[in-house]
């Protein structure tokens, strides 16, 4: 009986080898086919297929499983020339939604608020459809990525999403309470936080989990001086395995003191599954502030902004966003692509709200940066106040700002940050259906430089930028130096694919002299696999491989992401 045979006999779900060629892209620059896409039913499908796949392995090397939910990943992350398994048609679903106290976390920046709930819910689970549910009892999770209304919770746990509240709130590894996922033998586990005497009775017994627990805590254990030697100081990262996270404590001699928990999830989170395949996902929620007011701030002098988010960052900030003068005049080029959903009475109106900026911009030149600073509260005077105070704290700075208090004037702003990307993704998507023509090329999307960093680092990163003549955004989270550089570049070019490593690695190699993250929240895929040894050195890459070895020795979870990527794999996927 061939490969195929077998899983159409023992598994429950589909599995197609015709009509898959969705799944040959995600939102990367990348095409690359697979042979089939499996869509199981539920966890007992996923259990027999990695059993299956670790059967026949030995016959065919090739064999390898990626899971793939909503397809939205920038860096080819879900793209696999073998087995594409999708959980979103029957893997899908909220288990529940509880309030409760949970207790109290603090923030990267101090920042101290409550965990008032949790959620049960499937990978396959759009995280809008999840959302409904949890804001039916006043609850959010607070990590959620700017495309939130079309990814999915499984690729938000496995490139460990954020978003614009992670100023305040942190990142998917913050809320991940608790998963269930199956591991390289084929069987599912839970897998939660446990203290040193847990882990102790863990470690003693005899299955896989087991083992993982004992390898992995060797490994932290026997480089812990060089683990947080390499532990990223920006306070957003999806680099690399989180190996200084496993361990929540002082030191080791603390841990096993009692203080502190160890926590595998870490390594799961933020894995782009390499260390298994998630089947369940429990949330950590907090509740929705009711109120919230807009300070949008005008910088035309990058040397205050280290000043000014210094300032912005003493007050409790819900969110500290920015767009550089290259979004507003690619919006205004744009700007009829804003109105087209809007009827005509609306599209007036929109037109209208901007009239403010557009007279500054006539008045008094387009500004460097837009800064957009959010304060929430329990009531309209609280977040009043709290906007105030932060108003008040920025006056000595050579900057001008408006405090928006209506919905629809502040609706515009965030209107215009998160559909400048858009819109340009909609051009790029009728380009690459057309085959030719300027698309978005996002292979340096998602660096992370702390903001003291910035009056020296932008400067020198839009001169590289500019000295290859390429059209581009810079917008991003501004509280933690993380900014979305999307290139427009017509990939029929000759040498596109070339011109793309050769940029990446004068950004990389800039980035990294002001302590970077090369990727805050998009994570590594098949486009910055390559590059984790310019951050983190040959010993810490040698640490990532024991990690992978560890969970999967057979190398069957989505392999060359992590670990085992080059440049040829960037090369053949680039179309």
């Amino acid at each position: 009986m061939s490969f195929i045979d077998q899983l159409t006999a023992d598994l429950s779900g589909e599995v197609k080898t015709a009509g898959i060629e969705k799944y040959s892209k995600d939102w990367s620059l990348f095409s690359v086919t697979p042979e089939m896409v499996v869509t199981p039913k539920d966890s007992a499908d996923i259990q027999k297929l990695v059993q299956l796949v670790n059967e026949n392995k030995k016959d065919n090397p090739n064999l390898s499983i990626t899971a793939r939910a909503a397809g939205t990943d920038m860096t080819g992350g879900p793209l696999n020339d073998s087995i594409i398994v999708d959980v979103t048609k029957y893997l899908s679903g909220i288990k529940n939604v509880t309030r409760g106290d949970g207790g109290k976390q603090k923030s990267f920046y101090g920042h101290e608020y409550g965990i008032a709930g949790e959620a049960r819910v499937l990978p396959g689970t759009y995280y809008r459809d999840f959302e409904t549910e949890t804001l039916k009892q006043n609850l959010v999770l607070p990590c959620y990525p700017a495309s939130k209304d079309i990814c999915a919770i499984g690729g938000m746990v496995a490139n460990n999403g954020a978003g614009e509240k992670t100023l305040k709130y942190g990142q998917n590894k913050d809320f991940v309470k608790k998963l269930s996922i199956v591991l390289s033998d084929g069987k599912e586990y839970e897998i939660a936080p446990i203290t040193f005497v847990e882990l102790q009775q863990e470690m003693a017994g005899d299955n896989l989990l087991s083992k993982i627990y004992t390898k992995v805590y060797s490994v932290v254990k026997n480089n812990w001086d060089l683990i947080q030697e390499h532990k990223p100081v920006t306070s957003k990262n999806a680099a690399g395995y989180y190996l200084w996270d496993v361990v929540q404590a002082e030191s080791i001699e603390k841990f096993e003191e009692g203080e502190g928990m160890f926590d595998l999830t870490k390594l799961i989170v933020g894995a782009q599954g390499t260390t298994g395949i998630i089947t369940e996902v429990t949330y950590k929620l907090v509740d929705v502030k009711p109120a919230h007011d807009l300070l949008v701030v005008y910088v035309k002098d990058l040397a205050v902004v280290p000043q000014l988010v210094e300032k912005l960052m003493k007050h409790d900030l819900e969110m500290l966003e920015m767009y550089d003068d290259n979004t507003f005049k690619i919006g205004i080029k744009f700007f009829k692509d804003f109105l087209k959903d809007k009827g005509f009475f609306g599209a007036i109106k929109y037109s209208l709200r901007f009239f403010p900026e557009v007279w500054m911009a006539l008045v008094k030149g387009i500004p460097k940066l837009i800064v957009l600073a959010e304060f929430t509260g329990d009531t309209e005077a609280e977040a009043h106040a709290v906007m105030r105070k932060a108003q008040h704290s920025i006056d000595t700075l050579e900057v001008s700002s408006r405090r928006i208090t209506r919905d629809a004037e502040e609706e515009k702003f965030w209107d215009f940050r998160h559909d400048s990307f858009k819109i340009l993704t909609e051009h790029s998507s009728e380009t690459r259906a057309a085959g030719e023509g300027s698309r978005t090329a996002p292979f340096i999307d998602d660096i992370a430089v702390n903001p003291e960093y910035l009056p020296e680092y932008l400067p020198k990163l839009i001169e590289i930028l500019d000295s290859y003549n390429l059209m581009y955004t810079i917008a991003g989270h501004l509280g933690n130096g993380n900014f979305h550089v999307i290139p427009l570049m017509d990939l029929k070019e000759i040498g596109d694919g070339e011109k793309i490593l050769e940029i990446s690695d004068k950004v990389y190699d800039l980035a990294l002299q002001y302590k970077a993250s090369l990727t805050a929240e998009h994570n590594d895929g098949i486009i910055r696999t390559p590059y984790l040894e310019k951050q983190f050195g040959k010993q810490m890459i040698s640490l990532f491989a024991q990690v992978k070895d560890i969970f999967d020795p057979l190398n069957i979870f989505n392999p060359k992401k992590k670990v085992g990527g080059t440049f040829d794999d960037i090369r053949k996927a680039l179309k």
